[in-house]
């Protein structure tokens, strides 16, 4: 219970800092500009840029909760392009977002896309020691500059390594259904919540294994487990 409260903690902590800043809610700082990412979704909040998301199903966005929470904030989102400028403009269906008490993760339902869903990683897709990659658009660069001075219009990505739950670095951040990566040649920061962490499996396919719900800006980031989400994820979108 105790590890409960001090990560819905950190999840409304989270929250504020993106209300606080709508043009910057979680991104990558260093890695580089990625020349793929079809399925990547820039999602906006009452117009502006706050987090991203993942094309896992036609008709269906996946993103972190506390981006796309009430039903009161107008979100859309722009699909279609690695330039978050471009691409198309998509409104989600009003009372279709579906939430799980499991980890910072929500399903939207949206109009269906034009657009190659990402395959869902299986167990055993990520583990301690494995390295994911990270993407996102947002603010590529750290404080005390202002995040929304250095949003980044182009996807980007950073690869990240794995490491153990019990790392104190990452104590208040990851839940048992969520892992925590060290920076590698980058880390999300802001202005990508809810981006994807990937990873090629033994098809050689880029599969999602991660949902970005934290970072600490300087050294790790929580993700939800997408291997363990898998068959709430899939029992919502083909429903």
């Amino acid at each position: 219970m105790r590890v409960r409260k001090r990560r819905l903690g950190v999840i409304l902590t989270l929250l504020v800092l993106a209300l606080a800043t709508p043009s910057s809610a979680w991104a990558i700082q260093g890695g580089s500009v990625s020349k793929h990412g079809p399925w990547a979704v820039r999602v906006y909040t009452d117009g502006e840029p706050s987090c991203t998301g993942t094309v896992v199903a036609p008709e269906w966005v996946i993103t972190a909760a506390h981006c796309v929470r009430y039903d009161n904030w107008h979100i859309t989102f722009r699909v279609g392009s690695l330039d978050q400028r471009r691409g198309t403009v998509v409104k989600r269906i009003k009372n279709a977002t579906v939430f799980t008490p499991r980890a910072d993760v929500a399903l939207v339902k949206v109009p269906r896309l034009r657009v190659q869903p990402i395959e869902l990683g299986r167990s055993g897709d990520v583990t301690v020691g494995h390295r994911v990659r990270a993407y996102g658009w947002g603010a590529t660069c750290a404080p005390p500059k202002s995040e929304s001075s250095c949003q980044s219009n182009l996807l980007k990505q950073a690869d990240l390594k794995v490491v153990a739950h019990a790392d104190r670095r990452c104590e208040l951040m990851v839940g048992v259904d969520d892992f925590c990566s060290q920076r590698g040649d980058g880390l999300p920061a802001g202005g990508d919540s809810g981006g994807p962490a990937t990873v090629k499996n033994r098809a050689g396919h880029e599969v999602l294994v991660g949902v970005l719900s934290g970072s600490d800006r300087t050294s790790v980031a929580s993700f939800a487990d997408v291997t363990r989400l898998r068959s709430w994820i899939v029992s919502v979108t083909r429903s």
